[in-house]
């Protein structure tokens, strides 16, 4: 690897509201889940490498926003700001998450003498590494690998869709459909090979011949 190209960070927030007995207007209740990739590029804009992903999810984090935080944007951003700096949530997430945090309480405030925000938080931050020749693209021989055709996980056409080959076994999906796939569960959906702790790889020595 020649060093970092880019760094891509993607935050999803989805949350639901409900109604609490409580003299404090507006009750979060956030849990994060931070999804970190290292990737490679080749020559190729739509061939890349999963290195490694590493997934973190955080215990459920709290915090209370009292009524005179509530008057005008201003006023809740700043609060809520302060008080995302006083949790675990990273840095690098607090600001993706402040604007919808505001949103939901400033909407929400007065409807209801008091109620609860749970919100859960995908955050995925991609790490892009390049790197012009792949040696996994070759096999021991020096012939280039044959590249699958179609995707096995939807059984579609690779067609112009960008593709990832996995690092640790060499198989190679749709983007998304790997990635969605990877979100559940770390192995391979081909040989089921873990992406955090892959198999040797076997080596098959060259038979000699002799006349």
């Amino acid at each position: 690897m020649d060093g970092i190209t880019s760094t891509t960070r993607t935050v999803n927030y989805e949350s639901k509201t409900c109604a609490v007995d409580s003299k404090t207007p507006v009750t979060f209740s956030i849990r994060i889940r931070e999804i970190e990739r290292h990737l490679v590029r080749n020559r190729s804009v739509r061939r890349e490498n999963l290195v490694k992903q590493r997934i973190i999810a955080s215990s459920t984090i709290g915090f209370e926003i009292p009524s005179c935080f509530l008057d005008g944007e201003k006023t809740c951003r700043g609060y809520v700001a302060y008080s995302l700096s006083e949790t675990i949530i990273p840095t690098w997430i607090q600001p993706f998450i402040l604007p919808q945090i505001c949103k939901d309480s400033i909407t929400e405030e007065g409807k209801r003498s008091g109620f609860k925000v749970e919100a859960q938080v995908e955050a995925v931050k991609e790490t892009y590494f390049n790197n012009c020749t792949d040696l996994n693209d070759y096999d021991s021989e020096g012939r280039k690998i044959a590249a699958e055709t179609d995707c096995p996980i939807c059984l579609q056409d690779f067609g112009k869709n960008i593709i990832t080959k996995l690092r640790c076994c060499d198989h190679s999906f749709h983007r998304s459909c790997i990635l969605t796939w990877l979100s559940r569960k770390p192995s391979c959906p081909t040989c089921r090979d873990d992406i955090h702790n892959p198999r040797p790889k076997k080596f098959t020595p060259k038979k000699a011949y002799f006349g």
